[in-house]
């Protein structure tokens, strides 16, 4: 299947997510359960902020997988058998159109998006970060204010702990975005996601 028309015929996945099965998630992550765990990052090579996202998720025992921009070749070469192997969660940093084209391949498997994250500068002479994902969300805006590492590390970071307990607040419960600086290469906008098996724990619709 070409690229082109795959994109065509594919729907975005939807991104809004139930608080119950939110709060499922937080539960199975907290639990250190391997299933929960990111053991598969797609990235573009091409930018240096997807790299930076790839290396902190690979050093805790991701397989990176590159996309070059054609995440659709990714999934229907050695991802899925990869995944079908060690299952675990998959997370990315990519063009907003290797998204979608994850979050369809994904679906066709079981897969759904349960984070989203937006990183623009097309409009602007900072970089705007808009979360999506009820609870995971909260851990990567927690980063983004106070890890002191470039943006993608941050992110990363974020996505690969444990959320906090609902009791524990803090400033990100409120923040509807967060502004840094951007890199020379930003192409003017990436999207950071993550994918959840259907047969994870608790995460049925």
């Amino acid at each position: 299947m070409k690229r082109r028309e795959f994109l065509r015929g594919a729907a975005i996945a939807p991104v809004g997510v139930a608080a119950t099965h939110w709060s499922a998630f937080a539960q199975t992550l907290a639990h250190g359960m391997k299933s929960s765990a990111i053991s598969a990052v797609v990235y573009d090579e091409r930018y240096l902020d997807c790299r930076f996202f790839a290396d902190v998720l690979a050093r805790q025992g991701a397989r990176a997988f590159q996309s070059g921009g054609d995440a659709v070749s990714v999934w229907y070469g050695a991802l899925q058998p990869y995944l079908a192997r060690h299952g675990g969660l998959v997370a990315g940093m990519t063009t907003d159109s290797d998204r979608t084209a994850s979050c369809a391949c994904g679906a066709e498997t079981g897969w759904r998006l349960v984070y989203e994250g937006s990183h623009d500068c097309r409009i602007s002479d900072r970089l705007v970060h808009r979360l999506r994902g009820k609870e995971v969300e909260r851990e990567v805006y927690r980063a983004l204010l106070c890890d002191e590492t470039p943006w993608p590390e941050a992110v990363a970071r974020g996505l690969s702990r444990p959320p906090l307990p609902d009791a524990v607040t803090y400033t990100a419960r409120a923040l509807s975005a967060v502004t840094s600086s951007q890199s020379a290469d930003h192409p003017g906008y990436l999207a950071s996601w993550l994918l959840a098996p259907a047969h994870l724990p608790h995460l049925q619709s």
